[in-house]
């Protein structure tokens, strides 16, 4: 929430932009997560030609390579990931430290090698995560002739569909208009369109907050878009936004806030919705810390056990019973201000006698590799 200035001042960006001129350098290749369900494979790079400008004043992927990765090192990556995987994902999303399909961080050469290996795998949906001036005509007929049998998404960063909040609060600078067109190019070639919105942008108050999210995700429905990804906005070191937490001008996401957000989504998109980023993972670099979505100790492993179940199954009914569960359940932890005997089921579907809830470093122990 902000308490200060309503918007970000010219100073404050020239701060932002002067600490991303300040590289982190590291020898990684690559970094992994896997849910169970969706393999994320990050390519590191030479970063986010958008983020040096000083564009996403939320955004840091804590360091970047001197020198962009080689087509061996593609093909070497590859093969080491899903020889180690001991369960075959569903979905694969692939992202650079920016955009897997800026020729900036994946050359094409690079990107023609990553093709080929995608079409001899077993995995049949194929996510490419990207900046959306990154597309056009060449890119996507590129990938529909080597991936012809795959359902390919298209993932683009929106964060919010209104442009004063974007610029002012994120200093994120889209066209809507260009935006929708390229939304339409992606889906003229029979491709998935997702969208990523965030929840809890600086200088808003939580109704602003709110009333931003909700309005962003009718407003990805309205332009073609088939799913949104949904962001509570984690507080990353090294960025404008961990200054302004340290100033005591940001307040960190609540997960009640958020669910809150969630029960309001209208019905007709509740199916379309999948979370990320909800206090399930981080990513650990340098001396800071990432500041995840905050609640109680005592609510955090059942918080986790919702996010995961809707995950999991979009069926509508299904998660809005999901949602009255975990909100009736929060009344009750806030009526008792403690874990009650509350005859609370598992949200998976299994009581809590049959099944214990995962403590806190259990919940966050998601399976991880890199080098």
């Amino acid at each position: 929430m902000n308490q200060g200035n309503k918007y970000l001042s010219k100073s404050q960006i020239l701060m932002h932009i002067n600490e991303k001129k300040k590289k982190r350098y590291t020898n990684k290749k690559f970094n992994v997560f896997f849910d169970g369900k969706v393999l994320q494979l990050c390519f590191y790079s030479k970063g986010c030609k958008f983020s040096n400008c000083g564009s996403c004043i939320m955004c840091d992927y804590g360091e970047v390579r001197k020198e962009n990765l080689s087509p061996d090192d593609i093909k070497e990556i590859f093969h080491s990931v899903l020889k180690n995987l001991k369960k075959t994902p569903k979905v694969l999303l692939l992202n650079s430290l920016g955009s897997i399909l800026d020729p900036a961080e994946i050359p094409l050469e690079n990107l023609i090698t990553l093709l080929d290996e995608l079409a001899n795998i077993d995995i049949d949906v194929i996510i490419f995560e990207t900046h959306y001036l990154t597309i056009n005509n060449d890119i996507l007929s590129l990938i529909k002739k080597k991936l012809p049998h795959k359902e390919i998404v298209i993932e683009l960063g929106l964060e919010s569909s209104n442009a004063k909040i974007r610029e002012r609060c994120l200093n994120k600078h889209i066209n809507n208009k260009d935006f929708i067109r390229r939304i339409n190019l992606i889906k003229a070639y029979g491709f998935i369109v997702e969208a990523n919105v965030i929840y809890g942008s600086p200088f808003l108050t939580e109704e602003e907050q709110e009333l931003d999210t909700i309005n962003t995700i009718k407003w990805c429905f309205n332009n073609n878009v088939d799913n949104v990804n949904l962001f509570p906005i984690n507080i990353k070191p090294y960025t404008l936004l961990y200054k302004l937490y340290q100033q005591g001008k940001y307040t960190p996401v609540l997960h009640t806030n958020f669910i809150k957000v969630l029960n309001k989504i209208p019905k007709e998109y509740i199916n379309k919705i999948y979370l990320c980023w909800y206090g399930n993972r981080e990513l650990a670099y340098g001396e800071g810390k990432t500041i995840c979505p905050q609640c109680g100790e005592n609510e955090y492993p059942t918080i986790m056990s919702f996010y995961r179940a809707f995950n999991l199954n979009r069926d509508k009914e299904h998660r809005k019973e999901l949602l009255r569960s975990i909100i009736q359940w929060l009344d009750s932890m806030k009526k008792n201000n403690f874990i009650a005997s509350y005859s609370l089921h598992r949200l998976d579907g299994t009581t809590k006698e049959e099944a214990k809830l995962p403590s806190v470093e259990t919940a966050r122990k998601d399976y991880v590799l890199e080098v």
